[in-house]
Parts: structure tokens; C-alpha cells; sequence
């Protein structure tokens, strides 16, 4: 695709598996602040004399997070599993002296679980979590159980078992309320982590709820201290509550000049930016647009931030109708890209997809504003292709968790039948040895058998309720996803109609204009007239939505009125979605007459039938 010299970015590229590169949790911050991770500090590793010297400066509650922190950091600087033992235990030592019993309670926390904190496969990173889990769980330790939970349902999630990260995370936020959030100095890391967890999954409401609960507690690091309200606004702003998602960006910006981050004030100004454009306020949004733009463009670490400013205030340029600006701010969002994708690895290329959406989109709308409707078209298209293929990969994401989480109630409930069944044996084997005993005991026993029986029934029950309900779940979840999908497939398909009638206008009119008659103005039209917008591959395409989305309507169709042809089921479907006669017939390249006809069998066939 080109045009007035631009070089456009390809389709998103599809090859890639976004999937694990959004895996990992810091990397995970690049969807949402964007771009944290570019600007990261590399780790660097302390004098244990000097980390001392300060904890012990610091209050109880303080010296968790800094102790949390340095850890993470010794994790980051690859430190060896003998230097790790060495430094918890001299701290040990140093706790005791300062008679501070929470950070003792942490440090062996940490040197239980110390091989927990190398860099190892994700499977052995469990299985010590989970010896851990198993110590602190005989002991009633709620909060380093819950640690051990949120341990291993993050790297359950960095190996895309999502199903089983979210039930791991779960019960860890459950431990966590147990002991109070206000008692966990470091709690604003977990739920953060937690957040973006749910964020990737397009659960704003819990992405909201988590963060209203870190906001509450004490900043981790300056880093989480303003990121946590910009992904409480990034939330938000997905759910279309836009005063709130206003307050926090400015909240955001308020902190981050608390900070001295200059970096993170930009990108707050751009994001309060684009919340601007989307409530109309354009010459509001444009000086922050600007000021971020501006701030990165010149900036080698951060050539994508200023690509996707550029592309924002692109697409603010064309609503105030200035197609020079617009053009001049597409080049150099594709400049910028061009940068990205040479002078970055690979995932930092893949992981906003949204600036190739709104790139598209500007420029489809450039064209359209032009009066290019073939270019206007190709960039449909594209939209299309990329809105398709990121819509159908989410989609297969809440359908796989959902599917893990049928599995993981079905093991859960298998489980409690399990319990129930071994209670059972071992009151039978006291029954035998009860036998000795007197007539009262064998009696009791008897009745505890008895409710015995009568909880494995009841476990029976629950097991299969649970398992329905999950089930129910999953369906639910399929088919909100279907009709979304489905309307969205709908939208762009009459937006190309839309497109091709305008096509078919302008060709209409040069005809009437004598001196450009010619064979080849006569071939386009011909072609025009040919054109099916819904081909074959399309129709199975949409066929497979629209059947998702209904609940596998056109195949029970098929079943009741084995007679009934593919033209006749494409245009019943077609008719459900209140698509006009004029456009069915651009779709599928045939006269309106022919539609007509077609209808007029369909209904005669399905009218015989009720009848």
C-alpha cells in the first residue's frame, strides 16, 4: 500500500506470538503506561553495608519494602543462591538485634523460599513455592501462604496456564484481605502485578478495584507511586468513565512532578491528550499531544513514544479538519516507526497495537476526506484485517481461561468427592474397631456414617452445580464475545459498501462525460459490477461468527430444511443482521431482482414448513 510517497507500516504482524511476549509482568506495564520498561534503571547491585545502614534507618513497615525491593534487585543482578543465604542470614541476625519482629517474619519468609528468588525454570520456581505454600499453610500463616499463592500463579501466568494463574491469584488476594491489606507493607507490588494481570484480559472493572485498593496503601517504588494511578485511569478510560479517567492522568501528572520524572509527566500530558480527543477537545488535547510528542522525538531510548503522540495528534489534526497537518503527522508517525522497528527488539514493535489501528483509521478517513476512495478502501481493509485478528486472539484468550477454569473446579470438586470417600474408610475402620466397644459408640458411628453419606451426596451435588455454572460461564463469556465480534465484522463490512457505492457514483459520473469514454473506464465498471464483497472465504468467515454468535442457528437451519441452497442461507443471515436489500446485493456481487427472488423462496420454504 502507498500513496503521496508515504512508506506505510505493514499489517501487524500476525506471525509473532503477542501472547508471550505479554506474558511477563513488566512487560506486561508496556501495554499499559506504555513504555515503562524503556526507561527502566538497570539493576544495581548494593554494598550489603550500605543497604544495612539505611534499613535500619527506616520504620518497621519501610524496611519490608526496601527489603522486598533489594531482594527483586538480587534476583535482576543474578545473584548466586549462596551470596542470597549469606545476605538473609546476616540480616537475620541484624533484625534480631533491632527487635523488629515483622521484618523477621519476613526474612524467613525469604529464606524458606529463598530458591524461589533465582532465575530457574518456571516449574522448579513452583514446586518450591508450593513446598513453601505447604510449610506456611501447617502453620496458619496466611500471609506467606498468600505469598506463595501469588508466586505461583505468576509464573503460572508466564506460562500462559492463565485458567490456573488467576485461581492462584485469587486465593491469594482472599489470604491477603484475611491478614488486612494495611498489614502487608509491600501490598501495592502484588496488586499491581494482579491488575495488569486482568487489564491484559479486558477486566477493567477488577483492574479498578485493585487499583482503588493500591492507591490506599503505601507506594512501592516512584515507579508504581505514579504508575498506579495512570493504569487506574487507563482502566477508566476503557470503561468510558471519563471525568474519573481525567482526574487520575492529572493525578498522574501531579505525582510524577512530585518525582521530578520528566519522562512520566510527558507521557501523563499525552494520555490527559488523548482523553481530550475523545471527548471532542481537540484544541485542549493538542499543546499536551505536543509537549509529549516534542519531549521524545529527538530521543533514542524513546522513539516510540513520540511515534505514537505523532500518530494521536495526526488523528486531532483530521477532526479539526486540516488535512496538511494531518499528512505532515502521519509521515512522521511513520518515520518514527521506522525507528522502532529498526533500533528495538521485536516485542516492543508488537505490543501496541494500538497505534497501527489508529494509524489505519486516519488515514482511511484521509482518504475518504480526499475523495481517494480506493486508497480509503485498502486502508478498510487493513483496519479490518488487524481489528479481526486482535479481536479473534482475545477472544481465544477468554475462551482458554475459561476453560481452564472449568478444568481447575472440576479437579477442586473432584478433590472434596476424594475427602468425603477416604472420611468414609477411616469411620469404617473405627466402626470395626468400635465393634469391641459399647452398643452407644457404634451407634454414634453409625450416625456419622450416615452424614457421611449424606455430605458426599451433598459434595456430589456442589461438584456438579460448580461445574455447570463454570460451564454456563464459558458460554457466556463465547457468546458476548461472538456478537461483539460479529457486529464489529458487520460494521466494517457496510463501511466498505459504503465505500464501493461511492466508487460506483464517481464511475457513474465520469460516464456521463463523453470525451473519457473508453474501454478501459468500461472494464472498471464492468469489474465494479462483479464485485462481491462477500466471497467465498468471507462467507465461511462470517458464516463461523454468525453462527457463534447465535448459538449454531444457520446449521439448525440446515438440519430442519435440508433443501435449503447457500445463496438462500446467506441471505437469511444477512437478513437477521438487518442488512437492506441494496446492500445484500453488493455483498454478493448479484442484482437486487436476484435478491429479491431469493428472498421470496427462502420464505416459502420456511413458511411451508411452520405451516
Amino acid at each position: 500500500m502507498s500513496g503521496l510517497g508515504i512508506n506505510h507500516p505493514q499489517r501487524y504482524p500476525n506471525q509473532y506470538n503477542i501472547f508471550r511476549i505479554m506474558k511477563q509482568i513488566y512487560l506486561a506495564l508496556a501495554l499499559l503506561c506504555p513504555y515503562v520498561s524503556l526507561y527502566a534503571a538497570p539493576p544495581v547491585q548494593e554494598k550489603p553495608e550500605t543497604f544495612t545502614a539505611e534499613l535500619k534507618s527506616l520504620v518497621p513497615e519501610q524496611r519490608i519494602i526496601r527489603l522486598s525491593r533489594h531482594v527483586d534487585s538480587l534476583r535482576e543482578a543474578n545473584a548466586s543462591l549462596p551470596q542470597l543465604s549469606q545476605f538473609l542470614d546476616a540480616l537475620f541476625v541484624r533484625a534480631g538485634e533491632w527487635d523488629d519482629p515483622l521484618l523477621l517474619n519476613q526474612l524467613h519468609f525469604y529464606r524458606i523460599a529463598k530458591r524461589g528468588f533465582q532465575r530457574l525454570p518456571a516449574d522448579e520456581l513452583i514446586a518450591v513455592f508450593d513446598s513453601a505454600m505447604t510449610y506456611f499453610e501447617k502453620r496458619n500463616d496466611h500471609l506467606h501462604t498468600g505469598l506463595c499463592q501469588y508466586y505461583i500463579g505468576r509464573y503460572r501466568y508466564d506460562q500462559e496456564h492463565y485458567g490456573e494463574a488467576f485461581y492462584h491469584l485469587a486465593k491469594a488476594l482472599e489470604l491477603f484481605d484475611k491478614v488486612g491489606l494495611g498489614a502487608i507493607p509491600d501490598i501495592g507490588k502484588y496488586l499491581h502485578v494482579m491488575a495488569l494481570n486482568h487489564y491484559y484480559f479486558r477486566n477493567y472493572e477488577k483492574v479498578v478495584a485493585l487499583m482503588q485498593a493500591a492507591i490506599g496503601q503505601p507506594a512501592y517504588d516512584q515507579n508504581l507511586d505514579i504508575q498506579r494511578y495512570n493504569t487506574l485511569a487507563l482502566a477508566y478510560q476503557r470503561l468510558n468513565k471519563l471525568d474519573s479517567t481525567i482526574f487520575y492522568f492529572k493525578r498522574t501528572l501531579e505525582v510524577a512532578r512530585t518525582w521530578q520524572d520528566t519522562i512520566w509527566v510527558h507521557l501523563a500530558a499525552g494520555n490527559l491528550g488523548k482523553v481530550y480527543v475523545q471527548q471532542g477537545r481537540y484544541t485542549e488535547a493538542l499543546p499536551l499531544l505536543m509537549q509529549d510528542y516534542q519531549h521524545n522525538k529527538y530521543r533514542e531510548r524513546h522513539p516510540v513514544l513520540a511515534r505514537n503522540a505523532a500518530v494521536e495528534i495526526a488523528a486531532t489534526w483530521q477532526k479539526l479538519g486540516r488535512q496538511d497537518s494531518t499528512l505532515h503527522f502521519l509521515r512522521e508517525s511513520n518515520r518514527l516507526n521506522m525507528v522502532v522497528r529498526n533500533g528495538e527488539p521485536m516485542w516492543k514493535q508488537q505490543r501496541d497495537e494500538q497505534f497501527y489501528i489508529t494509524y489505519y483509521q486516519v488515514f482511511h478517513d484521509f482518504y475518504k476526506k480526499q475523495g481517494n476512495t480506493a486508497m480509503a478502501y485498502q486502508y478498510l481493509d487493513s483496519l479490518t484485517h488487524l481489528t479481526n485478528e486482535t479481536n479473534l486472539r482475545y477472544n481465544k484468550m477468554t475462551i482458554r481461561v475459561a476453560d481452564d477454569r472449568l478444568k481447575i473446579q472440576q479437579h477442586l470438586a473432584d478433590i472434596a468427592v476424594q475427602q468425603a470417600d477416604k472420611e468414609k474408610i477411616s469411620a469404617r475402620l473405627q466402626l470395626i474397631i468400635g465393634i469391641v466397644g459399647s452398643l452407644a459408640v457404634i451407634m454414634g458411628l453409625l450416625y456419622y456414617l450416615l452424614r457421611l453419606r449424606h455430605a458426599k451426596d451433598r459434595l456430589t451435588a456442589e461438584k456438579e452445580k460448580i461445574i455447570r455454572q463454570a460451564t454456563e460461564e464459558k458460554m457466556k463469556a463465547q457468546l458476548v464475545e461472538a456478537n461483539l465480534e460479529l457486529q464489529e465484522y458487520m460494521h466494517r463490512l457496510q463501511e466498505k459498501n459504503k465505500l464501493v457505492e461511492v466508487f460506483q457514483a464517481q464511475l457513474d459520473e465520469l460516464r456521463t462525460i463523453p470525451a473519457l469514454h473508453s474501454p478501459q473506464l468500461d472494464e472498471l465498471t464492468n469489474r465494479l459490477a462483479r464485485t462481491k464483497l462477500l466471497t467465498l472465504d468471507d462467507w465461511n468467515d462470517f458464516r463461523q461468527r454468525f453462527n457463534r454468535a447465535s448459538g449454531g442457528e444457520l446449521d439448525q437451519l440446515k438440519m430442519r430444511h435440508r433443501d435449503l441452497t447457500s445463496a438462500e442461507e446467506r441471505i437469511y443471515a444477512l437478513e437477521k443482521m438487518n442488512v437492506s436489500t441494496g446492500q445484500m446485493a453488493w455483498m454478493l456481487g448479484i442484482s437486487p431482482e436476484s435478491v429479491r427472488k431469493t428472498k421470496y423462496r427462502l420464505r416459502k420454504k420456511l413458511n411451508s414448513t411452520a405451516a
